[in-house]
């Protein structure tokens, strides 16, 4: 197949979240199996000159209709095998800043102008390089107007889209890009577009539903999330629209997969000791490691639970924070907490650590990669209380590391995970279903039991969880028939 796919981010180009992760994963995996992939996205300057890529070829000057003028943007070409290229987009009027999409917390206030050019460019470079697309693939609402534009008179009739259908997937359905209808103007869409059947969303231009509207298939990153979505307590007031899709057939949920080379603790190159699911005396190493890093006693004997996450309500941070102040009263337990986010629950989290130093600590900041492995090797369990959790990656990251995962069942959490069932051997985790600081301290309690006095079905639980696939290869056999499904669609 020869794929074209559309991504505001890539690792290790430009990152702010899973987005970027899958951008790099999936194209490789695809690429692999023998696809063409080709990858558009924008050109970060201040991110990607640092970077020091080796551009193969700097095509002409791109011609882009924007509004009632016309910019130039340069196609820069970053080859990495014959099967896989990626194409970055130069227009440092929208590109050229210090962040992606915000800054100090601020959107830019002309993201949709930002990434109405994008999406009209890419549909530009598409045709200007003859790609040709046996599938164009969207991703979240940066790009979700290219679906649009594929239908539209504009691209209809245009060669390189001849044998072309649109896979657009939902990586978090939070983040719609809503923007004034005044923004309508550059798109280059007449006014017919503006209706609640594409654009229109309480007289505002709503990007992520125009993609639900008229992809020919509509995927989320797992089986549960694509279920939740059509709830109006998961879909942020896009549940009608989703529910369209579904009754067509054309709603589905593949689970994101891991870097299984980048996260291998037997081949880490981050962990003071590596280990395997044959042989943990590298694990006991690594939480000595940790419990000395965040000045903690280094107990071996103690269970140590972590936590690695954006600080912000969806994650379940402040239910987290509401159970610790039982948990740490009454239990002998540690935590190791790191994340950055919102600056109140921050100041919480700093104050748990400070009045409870021998049993929890915190950092805030970023997270390097070093960190972030030495948490998943070092811990006993890892805690993802989420409101909502789309996938989830770092439950994946955490059974590969023998670390079992307390999650709260919901979306790519409630996929990955088969709760402890002392008379099953296929457990890898706990999980609870009520958001309520309770149920959080209730499962924290069974679990930090079963590390204690089940110390057998502990150990099946990790080796379970090492034993699981999570490549992205098996995630990529799932997309070539969802691209397959596409060209069936009418």
């Amino acid at each position: 197949m020869n794929i074209v796919f559309l991504t505001s981010e890539a690792h290790p180009y430009a990152k702010t979240g899973g987005l970027a992760d899958v951008s790099f994963a999936l194209p490789a995996a695809l690429a692999q199996r023998g696809h063409k992939v080709s990858v558009i996205m924008p050109y970060y300057k201040q991110q990607m000159r640092k970077l020091n890529l080796k551009i193969h070829s700097t095509h002409d000057l791109l011609s882009v209709p924007f509004g009632e003028r016309r910019e130039f943007a340069q196609i820069l070409e970053h080859r990495l095998d014959e099967n896989l290229t990626f194409y970055f987009i130069e227009f440092n009027l929208f590109f050229d800043r210090p962040a992606l999409y915000d800054w100090d917390g601020t959107e830019y206030p002309d993201n949709g102008e930002r990434f109405i050019f994008f999406s009209r460019a890419a549909m530009q470079a598409i045709v200007k390089l003859k790609l040709e697309p046996y599938i164009l693939h969207t991703n979240d609402w940066h790009t979700a107007l290219c679906n649009v534009y594929l239908h539209s008179l504009l691209y209809w009739s245009e060669p390189a889209f001849k044998h072309c259908k649109s896979v657009m997937t939902i990586h978090n359905i939070g983040y719609q890009g809503v923007f004034n209808k005044s923004n309508l103007m550059w798109t280059g869409l007449p006014w017919d577009f503006f209706n609640i059947y594409c654009l229109e969303f309480y007289d505002q231009l709503n990007l992520m539903k125009s993609g639900i509207m008229t992809a020919d298939i509509v995927s989320t990153v797992s089986p549960t999330y694509a279920r939740e979505i059509l709830l109006p307590e998961f879909s942020f007031n896009l549940h009608h629209s989703l529910a369209n899709c579904a009754s067509r057939g054309k709603l589905r949920g593949i689970l994101n997969g891991i870097n299984t080379v980048q996260w291998d603790p037997e081949r880490d190159p981050y962990l003071p000791e590596k280990y395997s699911k044959a042989d943990f005396t590298g694990k006991i190493i690594c939480k000595a490691e940790l419990q000395k890093k965040f000045s903690l006693p280094l107990r071996p004997d103690v269970p140590l639970f972590g936590v690695l996450s954006r600080l912000a309500y969806q994650k379940g941070v402040d239910v987290l924070i509401e159970a610790l102040k039982d948990i740490l009263l009454h239990d002998d337990v540690q935590f190791v907490i790191v994340g950055s986010g919102e600056k109140w629950l921050q100041e919480k989290l700093n104050d748990l650590a400070y009045h409870n130093a021998t049993k929890v600590g915190v950092y805030i900041g970023y997270c390097s990669d070093e960190l972030a492995h030495l948490v998943e090797a070092g811990c006993d369990m890892f805690v993802m209380p989420s409101r909502y959790e789309p996938c989830g990656l770092n439950q994946m990251y955490s059974m590969r590391y023998g670390t079992v995962p307390i999650v709260r069942a919901t979306g790519g959490l409630d996929d990955t995970i088969d709760s402890y069932d002392p008379s099953k051997m296929k457990s890898t985790g706990f999980k609870f279903w009520d958001l309520y600081p309770q149920s959080l301290v209730d499962t924290v309690r069974w679990a930090a039991s079963v590390y204690n006095h089940d110390k057998i079905g502990f150990k099946h639980m990790q080796i379970n969880g090492m034993s699981r696939d999570f490549s992205w290869s098996q995630t990529a056999s799932h997309y070539e028939q969802l691209y397959e499904d596409a060209h069936r669609t009418v």
